[in-house]
């Protein structure tokens, strides 16, 4: 379960994300005649970065240009919801990794940030479609989709008229062989969702306003948060976080670059 690290290493990887994507595409979660959600078996911790500063300055301008989203984590870090923890000395610095952005970003985030993967076979779509439609989860996120809906509603002062239809609307309802390269974008009841896939509490790291070029909001931005697998058993829960960014309508995998152990380095002064 340990992945290996290294720019020159991520195939040594593809086993590991093989194997544990035929599990998962084998588990009861798979099948619509199945109640349950078996548990995923993922690395012990996340992905993580190569220490990349070891290299020359234009190598490294190039590695971080080819696998930072330069732009969230400048737009995050600028409004102070990233890596305001690393100036006090509090924790390492985190990176989103580029991600694509072609609807499916929720779930291409979250390989990434487990196994340095996008979700290219949409494994984690298929598995996110069948919890929201066939497991014995389905009516107790339903009634948390609606309660929340509803909240939002009365807050913006208009009422809902969207019904269970809309709730699985931006799912696949079936996914051919061949599929389309772009796909219907998610938003927070399948955040949660998939904290219950991966038995895995996921972390969004994200603005709370939109704001237009001029820094005016236009917008609230609901999706940071902490979302935890709240129907599963804790002892069968993962104890590691995973962490994403949400900025600019896009979702990326926020992972740790490997560097000098953080315990060996003096806290900075208040």
């Amino acid at each position: 379960k340990r992945l290996s690290r290294g720019i020159s290493k991520a195939t040594e990887n593809v086993g590991l994300v093989a194997r544990a994507r035929s599990e998962f595409t084998r588990s009861p979660l798979s099948s619509s005649t199945h109640a349950q959600v078996a548990l995923l078996d993922t690395p012990v911790y996340t992905f993580t970065l190569p220490d990349i500063s070891i290299h020359p300055p234009d190598f490294r301008e190039f590695l971080e240009r080819d696998l930072v989203e330069t732009s969230t984590l400048v737009s995050l870090e600028h409004a102070g919801r990233l890596n305001w923890w690393s100036d006090i000395g509090v924790c390492q610095r985190l990176w989103p990794l580029a991600t694509s952005g072609d609807g499916n970003c929720l779930l291409h985030a979250a390989s990434l940030g487990m196994w340095g993967f996008h979700d290219r076979l949409l494994t984690l779509r298929k598995a996110l479609h069948s919890l929201l439609t066939h497991s014995s989860f389905t009516q107790a996120f339903y009634r948390r989709w609606r309660w929340q809906t509803a909240l939002q509603n009365k807050q913006q002062c208009f009422y809902s008229v969207i019904f269970m239809l809309l709730f699985i609307y931006s799912t696949l309802d079936s996914l051919p062989e061949e599929v389309s390269n772009i796909y219907e974008s998610l938003e927070e009841i399948h955040v949660l969702a998939l904290a219950h896939i991966l038995r895995r509490t996921v972390i969004i790291i994200a603005d709370t306003t939109l704001k237009d070029v001029t820094g005016e909001p236009l917008a609230p931005i609901p999706f940071g948060g902490i979302y935890l697998p709240l129907e599963c058993p804790p002892a069968e829960c993962h104890r590691s976080p995973l962490c994403l960014t949400y900025d600019a309508a896009h979702f990326s995998a926020l992972v740790a670059m490997e560097k000098e152990s953080y315990a060996d380095k003096p806290l900075n002064p208040p």
